[in-house]
């Protein structure tokens, strides 16, 4: 935004806070094992497997805010590049929720009613909070971009949880889902400017100082 106003100023600052920003982002990411251990050290080992279901339901829950979020944005946001993305990625959580279940039934247990209804009318809410927003395309695409990665540090720690419990099958999804998320959060920061012209556009701005 500070380009197409042409205030190198914030430009440089803008730069510089999110470079320091990636830097805390690798440096908390390095941390994941010491903070599993951390959360698994209080715990009874007996209770190991029922920590890992907390987990698997947790990330159920996520999958089905990310699916509301999803279809909120696909509806309200009119930029073709933008609401494609958000439609390939909406399949794939769709599929990420499927394959999350399963892993819960499988271990004989099953998702949270509580927390997926939790979520899913956070998903609402927030959908109906971009809608009124005057740059909805901008602050749509950063919110999604940010939600992945929250995703993503899901799914690490889910991995490792996994493995103390020796349970591969769900370490071995929970890692390949980590991977999906990042991918999704680099498909859509690829769309930074396109984001930023479509709000421009609906405000009836144009660039420059």
């Amino acid at each position: 935004m500070a380009e197409r106003a042409g205030d190198t100023a914030t430009v440089e600052v803008a730069r510089e806070i999110a470079a320091q920003e990636r830097e805390m982002a690798g440096r908390l990411a390095a941390n994941f094992d010491r903070a599993v251990e951390a959360s698994l050290r209080e715990q009874d080992p007996d209770d190991l497997d029922q920590q890992l279901n907390s987990y698997l339901a947790d990330a159920h829950a996520i999958e089905k805010q990310s699916i509301a979020l999803l279809q909120g944005g696909r509806r309200i946001v009119s930029q073709p590049r933008i609401q494609a993305v958000f439609e390939e990625h909406l399949a794939e959580t769709r599929e990420h929720e499927r394959q999350v279940r399963e892993r819960l039934v499988a271990r004989g247990s099953s998702p949270s009613r509580f927390k997926d209804i939790g979520m899913r009318l956070g998903g609402f809410n927030i959908g109906g909070f971009f809608g009124v927003q005057p740059d909805t395309p901008a602050k749509l695409v950063g919110f999604a971009f940010a939600f992945e990665h929250l995703e993503v540090a899901g799914y690490e720690q889910l991995s490792r949880v996994a493995q103390r419990a020796g349970d591969e099958s769900t370490a071995e999804l929970a890692a390949g889902l980590a991977g999906a998320e990042q991918a999704a959060a680099d498909r859509l920061a690829e769309l930074w400017d396109a984001a930023v012209d479509a709000a421009l556009v609906e405000q009836g701005v144009t660039s420059g100082p």
